[in-house]
């Protein structure tokens, strides 16, 4: 039986097709939009011309190379740095449908696995550091395994590329039952050297494929134990947050980060800022000092006003995080001289900022305003820790000076034209501009780009006004407006999605009914558009069906893919739901946890999180569905923990420790407190989605032998594999294969004793 019961296609229906065009820059600078072709590549077994604007684009490479290589799902990988090749493997085949993913969940060794010839075929490939003479490289190294589950032999020739060098002769013929396993390297970039590429005999003699496979997971390994830790609930969201780290330190050349490897292979200053406070944020700071230090929001290739305003932020992170006030002041004429040019510009009708084109048109727009207020806030709270009292006063009036304006000139437009929305532009409903077009995600511009109402908040700001009382109205009625796309994307430039899909959920942290939309939107890019394993076209135009199962993915793609300001965002938002600090030394824990996670036997966890002063802390939530425990380890946040998940509000019927505000929905702790057990009023009460298509799914992963019932009990449901073998499945993973568009929806039998009594659930 496949099938426990009916699974509908949910109301929404499929994702409808649009187009897209890249926020801020397209219109300006001339820069060759790639990716809109959707087929498959299909490679020969000869060199061929690297072709880097398909749309499924992921990065293999090392540690700040120059040039990474841009892999593709057919198991091919583009080489530049003087190179200009593709390499492959013609044994790939075009089929009907293949997997491709990260190795072990997040590895940078990206795996392609198909059926052929009743063998199953799979493709690997990482890139490793390499010195041969005296000089380093970056080698690629790839293996071809064929798993023969046939009863007769099958001759299975790998066909590489020239150029690929082999490391091993096991023959193409593979026996009944057996498995081979043809391993190949090829040098691929030398961090932006001239000397000559090492010869193929060094390259050969310069260890095997598992020996460079154990240094590549060793390495990054290391990389993401210096980062902040996540155990959840939805495990694909760890693998896409150690995934956007470790692309982002392949993306960055030396230690400068870089947006992208194919389109955007440089960086925009308003692009940096939000990349070094996501590093700083997750507690990447072994390169701050040279990443602060070389930071000039002059130098970049559009020379963006935001990029100043917003100056201070990454300062003022770093500073609440290290402490180290000797380094921020050796640089704080350059922060001082950002800060007052927030003054200069306020040239717009009654002391706003100045017009830009940050909403692809000109317009005296919302979304800087909040930035030039965050940037002051950001500003207000160096000069204060510097002790510099005429400079945090001067950052303190200038923001009460201009928050007057803008409220002033929102107020004025919201009431005459009745909105029940914050405007994009100050002076003007959102039906003149370009956040009126259909499916444009400007309207959700001030959410993301803006930063003030959340990371505006965290630092001490005074809010008052629209932008502060209106976030949950002009959520709903952006939402709404939205023509033909399903739940918790934004649309485009028109389009079906970005890369800042997620990073559009965090000023819903500040808001009250929309705190884990975040966490949402991330889901949503993760079932719904991906460009390759764990990246996303800074665009989406279009996504749908391709022969990459499970789920759908982008068909289109402007920008870059993977571009890191958008994986930036998403990483960004996905910790402060979890665990965020306030200037003055609080901890805000569970801020936009959905509430599915609140569900019987849910754990989250986030460890090893950067707090002031060097100190790293973790936070635990288990439920039991009526109760909800925290649990605190590592240092002790000097200003204690706020404990306020969404499903506590009004919700909040005792607490073992810490004072109670149910009508808030918090519990606050004082320093020193390390647990508290929350009882709820109501257990979270979870909506049926429906039943699952546990065949469909089977198959979707690669198990063409469908679902198999080896019992009588829920848990004997598993996979059969293309060899025969029963494989146990993730009942939680078949859950969102049949409802891609339900967030965090998971899986519950209502008897452990009834194979056909799993559904699927959300709140």
């Amino acid at each position: 039986m496949s099938r426990i019961t009916p699974s509908p296609v949910p109301a929404d229906g499929p994702p409808r097709l649009r187009t897209l065009r890249r926020r801020l820059l397209s219109a300006v600078i001339g820069l060759a939009l790639v990716g809109f072709a959707a087929g498959v590549q299909t490679l020969q077994a000869a060199p061929a011309r690297a072709g880097t604007n398909q749309v499924d684009s992921a990065v293999i490479g090392w540690d700040g190379d120059k040039d990474a290589a841009i892999a593709h799902r057919d198991g091919s990988f583009d080489i530049r740095a003087g190179k200009n090749t593709t390499a492959g493997f013609g044994i790939y085949n075009n089929p009907a449908s293949l997997q491709w993913s990260n190795a072990e969940g997040y590895y940078p060794a990206l795996v392609t696995r198909f059926q052929r010839d009743n063998t199953t075929v799979t493709i690997t490939n990482f890139g490793d550091k390499v010195t041969a003479g005296g000089n380093d490289y970056v080698a690629v190294y790839s293996r071809v395994t064929v798993d023969n589950h046939d009863t007769v032999a099958h001759t299975e020739d790998p066909a590489p590329s020239s150029g690929l060098i082999p490391l091993n002769d096991v023959g193409n013929t593979v026996q009944p039952g057996e498995s081979v396993s043809h391993d190949y390297v090829i040098a691929v970039d030398r961090f932006g050297a001239s000397y000559p590429w090492p010869s193929d005999s060094s390259l050969a003699a310069a260890g095997s494929y598992d020996s460079h496979y154990a240094h590549m997971t060793n390495h990054w390994d290391g990389r993401l134990g210096e980062i902040a830790q996540l155990d959840l609930p939805d495990p694909r969201l760890v693998n896409a947050y150690k995934a956007g780290m470790i692309y982002g330190e392949i993306v960055k050349d030396g230690t400068a980060l870089h947006v992208g490897e194919n389109g955007y292979d440089q960086v925009w200053n308003h692009d940096l800022v939000g990349m070094l406070v996501n590093r700083f944020t997750q507690g990447d700071l072994s390169d701050a000092k040279t990443q602060l230090t070389e930071f000039d929001p002059s130098n970049s290739p559009v020379d963006y006003d935001d990029g100043h305003w917003t100056f201070p932020w990454p300062w003022a992170v770093y500073l609440e995080k290290t402490g180290d006030t000797a380094f921020v002041q050796s640089n704080f004429n350059r922060i001082q001289t950002e800060a007052h040019r927030i003054q200069t510009d306020r040239t717009g009708p009654g002391g706003v900022m100045k017009a830009t084109y940050d909403i692809d048109s000109d317009g005296y727009w919302t979304v800087d305003n909040a930035e030039a207020l965050m940037g002051l806030t950001a500003y207000h709270y160096i000069a204060a820790k510097l002790g510099k009292t005429s400079e945090a006063n001067w950052a303190q009036r200038t923001h009460k000076s201009l928050l007057s304006a803008v409220n002033t000139a929102l107020t004025k437009t919201i009431d005459a034209n009745h909105l029940d929305y914050i405007p994009c532009a100050v002076n003007a409903p959102n039906d003149g501009n370009a956040c009126g077009q259909k499916n444009n995600a400007n309207w959700a511009a001030l959410f993301l780009f803006g930063r003030w109402n959340w990371d505006g908040y965290l630092f001490g700001a005074q809010q008052s006004g629209p932008m502060t009382t209106m976030l949950d109205s002009t959520y709903k009625n952006g939402f709404a407006k939205l023509s033909g796309l399903p739940p918790h994307t934004y649309g485009g430039y028109t389009g079906f999605s970005t890369g800042y899909n997620a990073g559009y959920g965090e000023a819903g942290l500040a808001s009250a009914d929309y705190r884990a939309e975040g966490v949402y939107d991330y889901q949503f890019m993760i079932t719904n558009s991906q460009s390759a394993p764990f990246s996303w076209w800074e665009g989406i135009p279009t996504a749908g069906s391709t022969n990459w199962s499970p789920g759908t993915h982008a068909t289109a793609g402007t920008g870059s893919s993977p571009h890191m300001w958008g994986q930036a965002n998403a990483s960004k938002v996905l910790l402060d739901s979890l665990v965020a600090e306030k200037s003055d030394g609080q901890v805000i824990v569970g801020r936009g946890l959905p509430t599915e996670w609140l569900r019987s036997g849910a754990t989250t966890s986030a460890t090893n999180v950067p707090i002031a002063g060097g100190h790293r802390m973790g936070a635990t939530i288990t439920s039991t569905g009526s109760a909800v425990k925290l649990t605190l380890n590592g240092d002790t946040p000097a200003g204690g923990v706020s404990f306020q998940v969404p499903g506590f509000v009004g919700n909040i019927a005792s607490a073992t420790a810490g004072t109670v505000n149910s009508a808030a929905g918090t519990v606050t702790l004082p320093a020193g407190t390390t647990s508290t057990t929350v009882t709820l009023t109501k257990p979270p009460a979870f909506q049926s989605s429906g039943g699952l298509d546990l065949d469909g799914y089977c198959k979707s992963v690669g198990n063409t032998g469908g679902v198999s019932l080896d019992g009588t009990t829920a848990s004997d449901w598993h996979c059969v594999a293309p060899d025969g073998n029963h494989v146990s499945m993730s009942m939680d993973d078949a859950c969102t294969y049949g409802y891609p568009y339900a967030a965090s929806v998971f899986s519950r039998a209502a008897d452990a004793d009834d194979p056909h009594s799993w559904a699927c659930w959300h709140f």
